[in-house]
C-alpha cells in the first residue's frame, strides 16, 4: 500500500495556499476593473452602497441590472465594510474559487481517493480560467460554486433517496445569481440515471424522494427578490432580464446572431482555457465511455460527471451567445475526472517522480499567471495603461479646486467615479438635448472623456465654454479627461 503524498489536512493547506498565491499575484497586478465587462458590476455596487439601491441597481450609463443581484449583494456587503475599492469588490470571487477548490477536493477524495481529490483541487486552483476569475468582479465563480454544490447535493439525494431540499436550495441561489440556467446545470448530471438504468437497472437508484417543499423553496428564493423589484421597476426590468438577456442570449433575437452558430466553439474553449488539465479531463471522458469503472458507485459517479459536462457543452453550443467564461460551471466535474486520470498516471510513473513533475507544472502555471497579469502586452497593455491613467486623472481632479460632486458626466470611465467617490449616471441623449435646448441659468461642470462640447451641441455663440481641467498621459498626447464650465450665453 502506497503512503499518501499528503494527508487530508496537508492537501487542504496546499490548495488554500495555491488559491491565495494566485489571488495575491492577481490583486498585486495592474487594475483591470475597466476590462472583462466588469464596469457594469462596478456601477451596480456603487449604486447599492452609495445610493442605497439594494433591490435593483443601475450602472453609470443608466442601464438596469441584467442579472439577478446575489453577487452584487455580496460584493456590496464587502464594499460597505471595507470601502468601494478593488480588493473589496473582488473578495467574493476569491472566496468562491477557494470554496470551490476545497469542495472539489472533498468530493474527489471521498469518491476517487485522496490523491485524485487533491489533484482535482489543483486542477481547479491553477486552471488558467480560474486564475483569471479569482480577482474579477464577476458572478461566474459564485455561479460555478453554487452549481457544483447543487449538483453534488443532487447526486447524494439520488443515491440516498433523501436530501433533495439541499439541491433545490442551491439551485435557487444559483438562479438568484445568473438566472434559471442554474437549475438546468445543477441537475444535468442526473441524466446519468438513463445511462445507468439502461446498463444495470437493478443497481440504479430511482429519482425518488419528496420534492414539493424543495420546489417551493426554489421558487421562493428568486421570487422573493423578483416580485418586489418588478413592482418597483416594472416593464424595464422584464425587458432587460428576460427579453434582452435570457431570450436574446439563447436565441440571438435582436443581436444579429443565430441559434446554434457556436457549435464547435464551447468545446474548443473548454480544451484551451483549462490547459493542461483539460487534456486529462477529455481523456477521462473518453475512458468513461470506453472503460467504465467496475464498482457500481464509482461508475455512477463518473457517468454523473460526464452527463454534467456534455449536457452543459450542448447547451452552450446551441446558444446564440457564448463566452468562454460561461464554461466555468462545467469545470468542477471535469476537474474531478482530470484528477482521477492524473492519479492513475502517478501510480504508473511513481508518486515521487510525479510529485516532482507536478511541482514544476505548478511553478510554471504560477509564473505564467504573474507574467500574464503583471506584464503588459497587446490589448492588456491598452487596458492596464488606460486604468492607470484613469486613476491618475481622478487623483488630479480630487486635488483640484473643483467640486467633483457637481460634475455632469458624458462617457467617463466608471472607475473614475469610483476613485472620486461619486455615482452620477452619464447624461442620456434626452438629458443632453434638454441641456442644449433648455440650459440651466447657472453654470454647470461637464466631464467628458473623448467628446468635445461642440459635439454635444454646446458651442458658441449659444454657450460660453471654458475648459477648467484636463488630464493627459503625456504633455503632447490627447487628453484622456476634460472638464468644462458651461453656461448659456444669455445667462452671462
Amino acid at each position: 500500500m502506497h503512503r499518501p503524498i499528503l494527508s487530508v489536512r496537508g492537501w487542504s493547506a496546499l490548495l488554500g495556499l495555491l488559491c491565495l498565491l494566485v489571488f495575491l499575484i492577481r490583486i498585486s497586478g495592474p487594475s483591470d476593473l475597466e476590462g472583462y465587462a466588469q464596469h457594469r458590476n462596478v456601477g451596480y455596487v456603487m449604486d447599492a452602497v452609495w445610493d442605497g439601491n439594494w433591490l435593483a441597481q443601475y450602472d453609470i450609463q443608466g442601464r438596469i441590472l441584467s442579472k439577478p443581484p446575489l453577487h452584487t449583494w455580496l460584493a456590496g456587503g464587502f464594499a460597505a465594510l471595507l470601502g468601494v475599492d478593488r480588493l473589496a469588490l473582488v473578495l467574493p470571487s476569491f472566496l468562491a474559487v477557494l470554496a470551490l477548490t476545497l469542495l472539489v477536493f472533498e468530493v474527489g477524495r471521498r469518491r476517487f481517493g485522496l490523491l485524485a481529490g487533491g489533484l482535482a483541487g489543483v486542477a481547479v486552483a491553477l486552471a488558467p480560467m480560474l486564475a483569471k476569475h479569482i480577482a474579477l468582479l464577476r458572478s461566474d465563480p459564485l455561479f460555478a460554486l453554487l452549481i457544483a454544490a447543487g449538483a453534488f447535493a443532487a447526486l447524494r439525494a439520488w443515491e440516498s433517496g433523501r436530501g433533495w431540499l439541499l439541491f433545490w436550495l442551491f439551485a435557487g441561489l444559483a438562479t438568484l445569481t445568473k438566472g434559471p440556467l442554474g437549475l438546468v446545470l445543477a441537475g444535468a448530471g442526473l441524466l446519468a440515471w438513463l445511462w445507468e438504468h439502461r446498463s444495470d437497472p437493478r443497481a440504479t437508484p430511482t429519482l425518488r424522494g419528496p420534492h414539493g417543499v424543495g420546489v417551493l423553496l426554489f421558487l421562493a428564493i428568486p421570487l422573493a427578490w423578483f416580485l418586489p423589484a418588478w413592482w418597483q421597476y416594472g416593464q424595464e426590468l422584464i425587458d432587460k432580464m428576460f427579453y434582452d438577456e435570457l431570450i436574446g442570449h439563447a436565441t440571438g433575437v435582436g443581436r444579429e446572431r443565430s441559434f446554434g452558430e457556436n457549435l464547435p466553439r464551447p468545446t474548443l474553449f473548454f480544451l484551451q482555457r483549462f490547459l493542461p488539465f483539460s487534456l486529462f479531463a477529455f481523456y477521462g471522458i473518453w475512458r468513461v465511455f470506453r472503460r467504465p469503472a467496475g464498482e457500481v458507485a464509482e461508475r455512477r459517479f463518473e457517468r454523473f460527471l460526464v452527463c454534467w459536462i456534455l449536457a452543459g457543452l450542448l447547451i452552450f453550443s446551441l446558444a446564440a451567445h457564448h463566452r468562454a467564461d460561461l464554461l466555468l460551471p462545467l469545470w468542477p466535474a471535469a476537474a474531478l475526472l482530470a484528477g482521477r486520470e492524473m492519479a492513475r498516471l502517478a501510480e504508473r510513473v511513481g508518486r515521487r517522480r510525479f510529485a516532482g513533475a507536478l511541482a514544476v507544472v505548478c511553478g510554471l502555471l504560477l509564473a505564467s499567471v504573474y507574467i500574464n497579469y503583471h506584464s503588459t502586452f497587446g490589448k492588456r497593455e491598452e487596458r492596464t495603461e488606460y486604468a492607470a491613467e484613469v486613476y491618475r486623472a481622478a487623483q488630479a481632479l480630487r486635488d483640484s479646486d473643483l467640486d467633483v460632486r457637481q460634475l455632469l458626466h458624458v462617457d467617463t470611465p466608471v472607475t473614475l467615479q469610483m476613485y472620486l467617490g461619486t455615482n452620477r449616471r452619464h447624461l442620456s441623449a434626452e438629458e443632453r438635448r434638454l441641456l442644449r435646448d433648455e440650459p440651466p441659468a447657472a453654470a454647470f461642470l461637464l466631464a467628458v472623456e473623448r467628446s468635445a462640447p461642440a459635439e454635444l451641441g454646446l458651442e458658441a455663440p449659444a454657450f460660453e465654454v471654458e475648459q477648467v481641467f484636463a488630464w493627459a498621459a503625456e504633455p503632447e498626447a490627447e487628453a484622456l479627461l476634460r472638464v468644462y464650465r458651461v453656461r448659456a450665453a444669455a445667462a452671462r
